[in-house]
């Protein structure tokens, strides 16, 4: 049994541009595990917001291959063992989902059978546009009327004016994502004012995760369905995030596990939580994972390898705005 790791350079369509760091290359990994049965393959997509780098992944996973032994993977419990204290989400995610395929195939399993999850669905997808100068939205959203969902990036200072101009363009409905960007809440409240008569699904994560109080007091505020995003990780206090959000969406790349994404959107739903399941920036092999979970949440944002120049696998399709396995 072998298993490295490949670094992957993608070159993206657009200057992603968030409220906190923008590029226009994303380094992600490919996982590879050999084994008897075939290669399994998965994908890390590092989130700086988390401090995971290119190179502190790939020493964390160094340091964890010269301590762990392979060989003694043989079901959930012992793979859960030997990764209870692998550093990095998005690492973790990596090593545990091609582990997962390998048991899954010992068993003679589907990995939706494999994990009890009902069948994934061919889903529509938000697409999601970075933030950007007023006078390239309209040149940005042209070649995107298929998709019935945007999701918006933007910040506290430009946020009201790119909105403007984007419901110029177009009749989709609009995800709004703040990144964390406001610390004021009363200037959140303006910016909420803004928005009236625009075709507003959701505002995800308007204010640091720290700032729980405010979270509760806005839901009893706004008009708008509250989407936490940075608010949950791999673990969550749901019954404190259903006081402050009416949805969360569920990463795997920050879960770190599919079995701990699975459970996760349960208890979302034991509190009464809608859900999404988001992504990273990733190529099809990390999109094909997400497409695991279509069949348990009520939004999908799976278009990460949308904005990937010439996607290399071709996991996943998308057609008139709708993602389905290849």
């Amino acid at each position: 049994m072998k298993l490295w790791l490949e670094k992957l350079r993608l070159d993206l369509t657009v200057n992603w541009r968030l409220s906190r760091n923008q590029t226009t290359v994303k380094e992600n990994f490919l996982v590879n595990l050999e084994t008897p049965s075939g290669i399994f393959r998965s994908e890390i997509a590092p989130n700086v917001r988390y401090g995971e780098t290119t190179e502190n992944i790939q020493r964390a996973f160094n340091d964890w291959t010269d301590s762990v032994d392979l060989g003694a993977i043989i079901n959930l419990d012992s793979l859960r063992l030997a990764t209870q204290n692998l550093k990095f989400h998005a690492l973790s995610f990596g090593v545990e989902s091609v582990f997962v395929s390998f048991l899954a195939r010992q068993q003679n399993l589907s990995l939706t059978q494999f994990l009890h999850l009902p069948a994934p669905k061919i889903r529509e997808t938000s697409f999601s546009m970075p933030i950007m100068p007023v006078g390239e939205i309209a040149q940005y959203l042209r070649p995107l009327s298929r998709f019935r969902a945007l999701k918006i990036k933007v910040n506290a200072d430009t946020a009201v004016e790119m909105l403007k101009e984007i419901r110029k363009e177009t009749t989709a409905r609009l995800r709004v994502d703040g990144n964390e960007a406001w610390t004021d809440y009363d200037e959140f409240l303006r910016f909420q004012e803004t928005l009236k008569g625009m075709n507003i699904e959701l505002i995800e994560q308007p204010f640091p995760s720290s700032m729980a109080a405010e979270y509760r007091d806005l839901k009893t505020q706004t008009p708008y369905k509250l989407l936490a995003d940075e608010s949950i990780e791999d673990v969550g206090d749901f019954a404190e995030l259903s006081r402050q959000f009416h949805a969360v969406n569920i990463k795997l790349m920050k879960a770190g596990s599919l079995v701990r994404a699975r459970d996760l959107l349960l208890e979302a739903k034991a509190h009464g939580l809608e859900s999404m399941l988001g992504c990273m920036i990733e190529t099809t092999i990390g999109i094909s994972y997400g497409m695991l979970f279509t069949g348990m949440v009520e939004y999908v944002d799976l278009d990460g390898f949308l904005l990937v120049k010439d996607e290399p696998f071709h996991l996943v399709s998308e057609a008139e705005g709708l993602l389905r396995l290849s």
